[in-house]
């Protein structure tokens, strides 16, 4: 479960920095170097996020995503405020 926790906690952070860089480029639509990094980041959050959803499943549920099942699973792992992002 720990290393389940680390790699969400990887995610969240390339998202925040995807973000972030985006805000950015709205002022400074031309700046290479920050085009250059989040294609990295991008690139590195794909990776993750494939990673991820072949060990533990869809990181982000769809709202197209219909269970097989009879039940909505979505809801029964961890809130976020629930998870020690420090266990190990």
């Amino acid at each position: 479960m720990a290393e389940k926790n680390i790699t969400k906690r990887k995610l969240y952070e390339l998202q925040f920095c995807i973000h972030e860089l985006e805000l950015y480029l709205d002022t400074h639509p031309t700046c290479q170097r920050t085009l250059e990094l989040l294609r990295k980041f991008r690139t590195a959050y794909q990776e993750l996020l494939a990673l991820y959803e072949k060990e533990y499943g869809p990181f982000i549920m769809e709202r197209s995503e219909v269970p097989a099942e009879k039940k909505w699973r979505w809801i029964d792992g961890p809130w976020p405020w629930e998870i020690n992002w420090t266990e190990e």
